[in-house]
C-alpha cells in the first residue's frame, strides 16, 4: 500500500472517530451527548402555559411601572417624608398621640382665610337678625351635626334669615358668611375645629394667620433637618401653645418640639404629597408584579434545566426585576 494513501487513512479515522470511542464502558462521547437529551422531560404544556401568561403579565406591568418610577423617590428629602408619614399613619415613634392634632392644623391652615372671614363677619355686623344667625350656627355646632346635615341646616336658615336683613351690605355679607361656613365644614373634622375655635375665642382665630404665614416661609426650603421648624417654633412659643389648646395636642407633648414636628411634617405632606400617591400607585403595582413573579420562579424551580427541556421563554430575562429590586423593602 502507498505510504502517503495509509497515512491519509489513519488521519481520517482519528478525526472522524474520536466522538465515537468509549469513553466510559462502551459508550461514546456522542451516544452520552445524545443521551442527556434524551433523558431529558418535556414540561406539560398547560405549565408552559402559565409560564406564559406570567411572563406577558410581568411585561405588562413592568412597562406601567417604568412610566410611573422617578428619581425623586430616592431624594433624601422623600425617603425622610416615608418614614415620618409612615409614623403619623402608624401612631408611632414621635409622632404617637399627635395625628388628630395634625389633621385639625392641617384643616385649619388650608382654610384659614375662610376661618378669619367668619371672625371678621361676626365681629362686623351685629345686626338683630345676623346675632341670630350666630346663634344658630354655635348651636348647631354644639349638637354635633356631621358636616352634610349642618350644611342643608345652614342653607335652609339662610333661606330665612335673607329677607330680615335691611341692607344689600348686610345680605352680601351673611352670604360670604355661609360660604366660609361650607368650606371650614366641607367634612366632619373641619367642623370639629370651628367648634373648637367657638369655644375658645373668635379672637384666637388670628393666631392662624401668623402659624399660616410662620408655614409658608418653608416654601423653598430643604425640610429635612427638624432644627429651622424648632427656632421658628421657639421664637413664637406664646401662639403655638395657645393654638396646641384648640387642635388638643396632649399636655405632655405641648412643647415647641412637638410644634416643630408638625410644621415639618405638614410642609413635607405638602411638597410631597402628589409624589406619595405616584409612589403607592408605584408599589401596588410592584405587589400586583410579586403575584406573577412567583409562580413563574416557581416553575423554574420545580422544571429545573438539567431535567427538563427547557423552551426558549424559559431563558428571557424576567422584565421589572430591577425596578422590583430598588423597592423591595418598601413594597414589604
Amino acid at each position: 500500500m502507498d505510504t502517503n494513501l495509509k497515512d491519509r487513512n489513519v488521519k481520517q479515522v482519528s478525526a472522524e472517530s474520536w466522538y465515537s470511542r468509549p469513553l466510559w464502558g462502551n459508550q461514546s462521547f456522542l451516544a452520552w451527548f445524545q443521551s442527556l437529551f434524551a433523558s431529558k422531560q418535556e414540561i406539560p404544556e398547560t405549565t408552559q402555559a402559565i409560564y406564559r401568561d406570567c411572563l406577558n403579565s410581568l411585561k405588562n406591568i413592568s412597562t406601567m411601572a417604568k412610566a410611573i418610577d422617578d428619581n425623586k423617590f430616592n431624594s433624601g428629602e422623600f425617603v425622610k417624608f416615608l418614614m415620618i408619614n409612615r409614623q403619623f399613619e402608624q401612631n408611632i415613634g414621635a409622632y404617637e398621640g399627635l395625628k388628630d392634632s395634625i389633621d385639625l392644623l392641617k384643616i385649619a391652615l388650608e382654610t384659614k382665610e375662610s376661618f378669619l372671614k367668619i371672625e371678621a363677619t361676626e365681629t362686623r355686623y351685629r345686626s338683630y337678625a345676623q346675632q341670630e344667625f350666630y346663634e344658630y350656627v354655635l348651636d348647631l355646632l354644639q349638637k354635633k351635626y356631621d358636616a352634610i346635615q349642618f350644611k342643608e341646616l345652614i342653607e335652609r336658615k339662610l333661606t330665612d334669615i335673607i329677607p330680615q336683613i335691611k341692607s344689600d351690605e348686610g345680605k352680601t355679607a351673611i352670604q360670604a358668611y355661609v360660604n366660609s361656613l361650607e368650606i371650614v365644614a366641607k367634612n366632619n373634622l373641619g367642623l370639629k375645629l370651628l367648634y373648637l375655635f367657638k369655644q375658645y375665642d373668635l379672637s384666637n382665630f388670628a393666631l392662624l394667620r401668623t402659624v399660616g404665614d410662620i408655614a409658608d416661609t418653608f416654601y423653598d426650603k430643604n425640610l429635612d433637618s427638624i432644627k429651622e421648624f424648632m427656632v421658628m417654633v421657639q421664637v413664637n412659643a406664646d401662639v403655638f401653645l395657645k393654638l396646641g389648646q384648640i387642635i388638643e395636642v396632649p399636655t405632655p407633648k405641648n412643647n415647641p418640639e412637638t410644634y416643630a414636628l408638625m410644621l415639618q411634617y405638614i410642609a413635607l405632606k405638602n411638597r410631597h404629597g402628589k409624589s406619595y400617591d405616584q409612589f403607592q400607585s408605584l408599589l401596588g403595582l410592584l405587589r400586583e408584579w410579586e403575584k406573577f413573579y412567583n409562580p413563574l420562579i416557581a416553575i423554574r424551580q420545580e422544571y429545573p434545566p438539567e431535567e427538563f427541556k427547557q423552551p426558549i421563554l424559559f431563558g428571557d430575562d424576567i422584565p421589572g426585576l430591577a425596578i422590583y429590586g430598588k423597592y423591595e423593602s418598601m413594597v414589604n
